[in-house]
């Protein structure tokens, strides 16, 4: 879920900041499928890379590059999403329903050229794909191309949340954290290429609060709602008695002490640009951004 996104659903999802290795694509690669195997071609390189500098956090010419996203975090001893309703429909599909729900079981990071492969990708653990025609449904990619309009505009959206991330907080979260964790290679090797390697959110509300006044009291509405939240999740989870969800619990009240730690850091911050400015154009940006 983007930032913006979580922002507007503070009370049901619990954000985390989520890091992982993106193997970069390379012209003559080749991408196993169920049954068979794909080869990269130079276009598609091309299209992996144009992306790649939009959405993703590249070192020089390492092999791999950095996904940093925010994420929402929750048990999965409960198999559902907190936006699912008893009726098992989402409650909130007309209400900012994070693009990444109406994009599945798309891949925002690979090229529209390669999403047939990662359906087929995906054929063993879904088995609403399949390959070719089936009575009663649309054909949704053929011919290295997405045909369904739907899915197209909910992958560029992504892509789109993924730039604006990028642009409003990514870079900055990326240099806050390279010194501990990105130019340590003992430490680097810790992120996954597989899965991700999650942390609490705090990096981005530091950044965020300190653009403007407006920023920073939006900032602290969602600490106190994430407090509030994870709270009770704690306390059902508790509840339940089940050994499954003690990692979660132990790292949700990890992010609950550093929300309590970082508060009157926030409160604290003064001095926000202003004037006729690039700080101020930013500032209104991120506001904007935000939904403040």
């Amino acid at each position: 879920m983007s930032l913006p996104e979580l922002f507007r659903h503070e009370n049901r999802f619990v954000g985390c900041l989520s890091i992982r290795r993106v193997k970069r694509l390379k012209s003559g690669d080749r991408l196993a499928t169920a049954t068979s195997a794909i080869v990269v071609s130079a276009a598609d390189e091309a299209e992996w890379n144009s992306i790649a500098d939009t959405a993703l956090f590249r070192v020089g010419t390492a092999q791999y590059d950095y996904s940093i996203m925010t994420q929402a975090l929750d048990y999965e001893s409960l198999g559902h999403c907190p936006a699912l309703g008893e009726d098992n429909r989402c409650t909130i599909h007309d209400n900012r329903k994070p693009a990444v729900c109406s994009m599945v079981p798309f891949e925002a990071l690979y090229p529209d050229s390669l999403q047939g492969w990662v359906l087929l990708n995906r054929i063993l653990e879904e088995n609403c794909i399949v390959s070719g025609q089936r009575e009663g449904y649309p054909v949704v990619v053929s011919a290295q191309r997405v045909e369904s309009d739907g899915y197209r505009q909910a992958i560029a959206r992504r892509r789109e949340d993924l730039q604006l991330e990028k642009h409003g907080w990514g870079n900055a979260v990326f240099s806050l954290l390279w010194k501990d964790l990105f130019s340590d290679p003992a430490e680097a090797a810790r992120i996954p290429v597989e899965g991700f390697f999650s942390l609490s959110i705090v990096p981005v509300l530091l950044v965020l609060a300190g653009v403007s006044e407006q920023c920073r009291d939006r900032c602290l509405r969602y600490l106190d709602s994430q407090v509030v939240l994870i709270d009770e999740k704690v306390r059902l989870a508790i509840a339940r008695k089940s050994a499954l969800d003690k990692p979660i619990t132990r790292q949700f009240r990890s992010f609950k002490e550093a929300y309590l730690k970082l508060r009157p850091q926030i409160q604290a911050m003064q001095g926000f640009q202003s004037g006729e400015s690039a700080g101020e154009t930013r500032a209104e940006e991120l506001e904007l951004y935000l939904g403040s």
